[in-house]
């Protein structure tokens, strides 16, 4: 739960404050992130604790001192990127404007994107499927199948 949707209720706010040491309406500052305004890592990290001992949900410390998670924009750009997109289309929605750009993205040398085919369809890379949201395609066994490996015995045995 986050601390704007906490603090709501006003009782809530003032307990939570209370526990917390401070006033509700900083609570209420830090909550609305007016004028920038982030509690220490101390003061998230005791917001974090009372109000799991005050109930009914616990608010979360890391988004109170990093800001929204990572993963919503993840999720945001898997929602504009499509899997049959070409390289020259996946630049344009991502606002990039180079090779280099995509390849710092992905995670991949500039010469691997810069020899994919800019109207072709995308590679299915694992760092592509990762931007995309799509699951990563498993990787085939270091071992060679052997369909024959049960039924051949040793020369002493024949």
């Amino acid at each position: 739960m986050d601390l704007l949707t906490y603090i709501a209720d006003m009782s809530r706010r003032v307990a939570l404050a209370e526990a917390c040491g401070t006033s509700p309406e900083y609570l209420w500052q830090i909550a609305s992130r007016w004028r920038g305004k982030r509690p220490s890592p101390e003061l998230a990290a005791t917001i974090e604790r009372e109000t799991e001992r005050l109930g009914p949900e616990r608010v979360s410390k890391e988004p109170l001192i990093f800001g929204p998670s990572a993963k919503t924009d993840r999720q945001a750009v898997g929602a504009i990127v499509d899997s049959r997109m070409s390289k020259r289309a996946l630049r344009a929605r991502l606002g990039l404007s180079s090779d280099a750009h995509l390849a710092k993205v992905l995670g991949v040398p500039v010469a691997d994107v810069a020899a994919w085919p800019d109207e072709g369809a995308v590679p299915e890379l694992p760092q592509v499927l990762k931007l995309l949201g799509t699951h990563e395609v498993p990787a085939a066994s270091d071992q060679a199948l052997d369909p024959d490996a049960g039924r051949i015995v040793g020369v002493d045995a024949a």
